[in-house]
């Protein structure tokens, strides 16, 4: 029963936190409602360090009590299951690290958001920029870029300048540009905040060839830099599947009975749990690389 019930709860969080969906239908919702003006809008009110903050900008429709709940459900279930397998300090390692996955899942997620936005900036600058060397307002050019984003599919980039164009008929030009840099999830896009900034204030005139100039750049930059997080994402795939690789062969392993029975002594367990913490510290060491490098 206590299997069963860790079997669920794997499937649970992977239908939680899994980046695509079987049902087309229910995927381009669940984008619609969590790419959303409103979601936008509600993120802007919450700190982003807050589990609230992330559940809502990950897609998770959980409330952070279920969520925490969750998380300690799936660490108490992988020790159960792993118990047979792996039995003493070992099995509660893994219940650790389980414990811990959906909030890393959840980090993941956060990040993808970012991610999305950078790969549709490109495209957003420069019809931002042709907008305005057209001689349109600020705001309608960000208004008609959202819509034209929005046509190609849900993204997370369309409700920021939506938002960003309605605070600017209702607030402050510097606190509107501002309030989008600082809600940004990519830093990308705080700094074209910060251009448009620049331009709204300068009034145009001999700036449209300066912003003309920048905006080339800024893509070049935004391509090159989703080049590498590509290339970054193929070697975490790899970090990713050699120790479900060794899992699965030590899984075999332990069906003889002389290795099952060593696994109940100690040293063995200490031997088993420090190479676990190595490979979980070397993950860490190498995702944390890869984020900085992106």
């Amino acid at each position: 029963m206590i299997t069963l019930i860790g079997i669920l709860v794997g499937l649970l969080i992977f239908s939680l936190f899994a980046p695509g969906r079987v049902r087309r239908g229910d995927a381009g919702r669940r984008l619609a409602e969590m790419y959303s003006l409103d979601t936008t809008r509600t993120l802007s009110e919450l700190k982003p360090e807050t589990l609230a903050y992330k559940l809502l900008a990950g897609g998770v429709r959980l409330q952070p009590l279920s969520f925490r709940l969750l998380s300690i459900g799936a660490g108490l279930a992988c020790s159960v299951i792993a118990w047979p397998f792996l039995p003493g300090l070992p099995a509660g390692i893994l219940g650790i690290a389980a414990g811990i996955l959906p909030t890393i899942l959840l980090n993941e997620k956060v990040k993808s958001r970012g991610r999305e936005i950078d790969q549709r900036l490109p495209v957003a600058v420069g019809r931002i920029t042709a907008g305005l060397l057209s001689g349109g307002s600020i705001q309608d050019v960000l208004q008609r870029t959202g819509e034209s984003l929005n046509l190609e599919g849900p993204n997370p980039l369309t409700p920021e300048l939506w938002l960003t164009a309605a605070e600017l008929r209702s607030k402050d030009r510097q606190e509107a540009f501002r309030n989008l840099a600082a809600r940004s999830p990519s830093t990308s896009l705080a700094n074209l905040a910060y251009l448009l900034d620049g331009y709204s204030e300068a009034g145009g005139g001999k700036y449209t060839e300066v912003l003309l100039q920048i905006s080339q750049r800024v893509q070049q930059i935004i391509i090159a830099r989703n080049r590498s997080i590509a290339k970054a994402a193929d070697a975490m795939l790899s970090a990713r599947i050699i120790p479900l690789v060794l899992i699965v062969v030590f899984v075999f392993l332990t069906r003889d009975p002389l290795i099952h029975e060593a696994l109940w002594r100690l040293p063995v367990q200490l031997v088993i749990a420090a190479g676990i913490g190595l490979m979980a510290t070397g993950y860490a060491m190498m995702h944390s690389i890869v984020s900085e490098a992106v």
